[in-house]
């Protein structure tokens, strides 16, 4: 029987940890991006074209509405728009750098291509402006404010980034009854009640709520 050069006992053992760390780390990554956000490297960071600060922002008593104008009105809470950035910036900050790209893009009719940064799947449908009044009108509180059930404590980003999985099993869940969780606890009682005489229904729970 040949013998086995050392070099092939070596590397089979090697090759063979390798492909079981990558494989290991391949599922897990797959498993988590299912069951809850993606690793950062691959979750969208937020990174954009103009470095954008929330943060600083809310410091400056700006409401979301202000930029984020039909939360409220219509299916997507929609950007704003080159002219409506400029608007403010041609005087405030209008000599940074970052500010700058906003002047060349309005001056030159080109858009900024916002990074998207939660995304849902094509074939799901999420109404901004039902669940931002619902809560915003049950709690007694701004609409901007009902934004960080979702999207978390986007005034303290410096980068926005996604905070919750959005995945089906969350939408359900929270349709089914957490949504009580988010209420004030008068307005959830009074809701609960409400739901249990037959005077409301509760959210949805089939298909078409989310798919159509």
């Amino acid at each position: 029987m040949p013998k086995v050069p050392l070099a092939v006992k070596i590397a089979v053992p090697i090759v063979g940890l390798l492909l079981t760390i990558g494989v290991t780390i391949t599922a897990v990554g797959i498993l988590k991006a299912w069951w809850s956000t993606p690793f950062s490297p691959v979750q969208p960071s937020g990174t954009q074209p103009i470095a954008f600060r929330h943060d600083l922002h809310v410091i400056a008593k700006i409401d979301c509405q202000f930029c984020h104008r039909g939360v409220t009105l219509t299916e997507a809470a929609t950007l704003p728009s080159v002219e409506q950035c400029y608007f403010c910036h041609q005087v405030v900050l209008k000599d940074s750098p970052e500010v700058s790209k906003i002047a060349y893009a309005f001056q030159n009719g080109e858009p900024i291509n916002w990074v998207r940064v939660h995304r849902l799947p094509d074939h799901v449908q999420f109404v901004h402006d039902s669940h931002v009044r619902f809560f915003a009108e049950q709690n007694g509180i701004a609409p901007s404010q009902a934004c960080s059930i979702c999207h978390g404590d986007v005034g303290s980003m410096k980068i926005a980034e996604q905070v919750r999985n959005l995945k089906m099993r969350d939408c359900v869940d929270c349709h089914r009854n957490r949504y009580l969780t988010y209420l004030a606890p008068d307005a959830a009682q009074r809701i609960r009640t409400a739901v249990v005489e037959g005077q409301r229904l509760p959210p949805p729970t089939d298909c078409a709520a989310c798919h159509y």
